[in-house]
């Protein structure tokens, strides 16, 4: 949990210093130059960072095969990333709207170029996330202080594109000097290719289709619209997001580990951690939603600045992610890709692909950011019921009860009337922190009493922690 919020930390922290300098078309140039990039990276990747974690967790116990297989998916990432690399830079200089800002677009570029050395997925795979987690974190603390040295004025947003670039290029050379130091030493490679090509195309189809419905609202705005509708969309997303990652680190451990049990044949922990999954989910998305739903007029005008009011209803709009988003990392990531149903995956994303798409073309002119946030949500929708289709059609998985849901929606009356009270008495910062507090006590300890599973399991997770020091 605390690697995937380290992920978007850095933006999340310093977004309201960041929004009063840039400005809502400086972060919107910002966050579409990394989006554009990001597309390219994709096919790069080809679909690795899944593929690798699930392929690492089944011959985890084999040091030469470890070996081997790493070598030959980085040489896979090597080949490609020179050749999309080329594409990218002539995009650059042919298209007019991308041209008039080289500079920007060449620095973000950096995290395309350097895509042979993302090796994320072996870390994972391994489950050595305490190592990822620490390396992520110290990188993280070093860009924030960067950044208030190197970014003071509307000017400064070339800097703000290079600390991001050199985060990305320090996360990886550290990643490799860890990787030869256990042993692992990559060498590039022709032969053995192959047999990694059908699999990786699956899945680079399906992060492909994940990405359009996820990041095409960016692109599209910058395009359709303006970077000022840009601008408000994405310091939604980034609040909605941070606390979205909480919730999905549970199918990022969770992966390797049903990989694992599949390879032993172990059909009943399979059903019993996706049951534990759904309680765990339940009780941290629920309460999430409607928290983002009650405080964003409050928050968003305090937190980034009065020139972002646009960004107040496509974050309630978006709260919705907290429970579809959810699901899916669940019923998509967690059990689909687990268990090797790759094409039963790629479907499901791709209905949410065309959604996202038709939906996007169809509200973006009129309504911009909101358009974009009303066709994100739907998108998600429409993939959590194709995954739930699927498991059921395909798989053997399957829920043991969902008991500890039905108590945290129930959990919500004395969280809204928490707010009531809270709103009522305070405002501004005051209000926020009072109702995070209140809110999120009278949730819990009403949890507890009706004695939720999950929260059972984070208090005894704290009883623990606590005796041990």
């Amino acid at each position: 949990m605390l690697l995937n919020v380290s992920k978007v930390i850095f933006p999340l922290i310093t977004a309201p210093y960041v929004s009063r300098v840039l400005e809502p078309d400086g972060i919107g140039l910002y966050n579409f130059a990394i989006m554009y990039v990001g597309y390219f990276a994709l096919f790069a990747l080809l679909g690795v960072p899944t593929y690798g974690v699930r392929e690492i967790a089944k011959i985890r116990d084999d040091k030469s095969k470890r070996n081997g297989f790493v070598s030959e998916i980085i040489s896979i990432q090597f080949y490609l990333t020179i050749l999309v690399t080329v594409v990218f830079l002539a995009t650059l200089f042919f298209i007019p709207k991308l041209s008039s800002n080289l500079g920007i677009f060449l620095i973000a570029g950096i995290s395309l170029y350097t895509s042979p050395f993302i090796i994320d997925w072996y870390y994972k795979g391994m489950e050595e996330f305490k190592f990822i987690t620490q390396r992520s974190l110290i990188i993280k603390v070093l860009s924030i202080i960067a950044l208030f040295i190197f970014v003071k004025t509307k000017a400064d947003l070339i800097n703000y594109v290079i600390l991001y670039s050199i985060a990305n290029v320090t996360n990886e050379v550290w990643n490799f000097l860890y990787l030869y130091k256990s042993g692992i030493t990559p060498k590039l490679k022709v032969k053995g290719l192959k047999q990694h090509m059908k699999p990786l195309l699956v899945l680079f189809a399906s992060s492909i289709a994940i990405s359009i419905y996820t990041t095409l609202d960016t692109i599209m705005l910058g395009f359709i619209s303006d970077y000022s509708e840009v601008g408000f969309y994405n310091n939604a997303t980034h609040i909605t997001r941070s606390l979205l990652m909480a919730i999905s680190s549970l199918a990022i451990v969770a992966m390797p580990r049903i990989s694992y049990y599949m390879n032993q044949g172990k059909e009943d922990e399979i059903n019993s951690l996706v049951t534990k999954s759904v309680s765990v989910i339940s009780f941290l998305a629920i309460p999430m939603m409607v928290a983002l739903v009650l405080i964003a007029p409050t928050f968003i005008p305090l937190f980034f600045g009065q020139d972002f009011t646009g960004s107040i209803l496509p974050m309630q709009l978006l709260s919705l992610l907290m429970i579809t988003t959810g699901f899916n990392n669940l019923t998509g990531t967690q059990i689909l890709l687990s268990i090797g149903k790759d094409k039963s995956f790629l479907y499901s994303v791709s209905a949410g692909t065309v959604s996202n798409f038709i939906l996007n073309l169809i509200l973006i002119p009129s309504w911009g950011a909101v358009g974009a946030s009303i066709a994100s949500a739907f998108a998600e929708f429409m993939v959590l019921f194709m995954t739930i289709y699927y498991i059921k059609k395909e798989t053997s998985v399957r829920v043991y009860n969902y008991s500890d849901t039905s108590k945290s929606l129930l959990s919500l009356i004395p969280m809204v009337v928490g707010y009531i009270i809270c709103n009522y008495l305070f405002s501004g910062w005051l209000f926020v922190v009072s109702f995070t507090i209140v809110g999120s006590l009278f949730y819990i300890l009403s949890q507890i009493a009706i004695k939720n599973k999950s929260a059972l399991l984070f208090l005894n997770l704290v009883r623990n922690k606590i005796h041990k020091q």
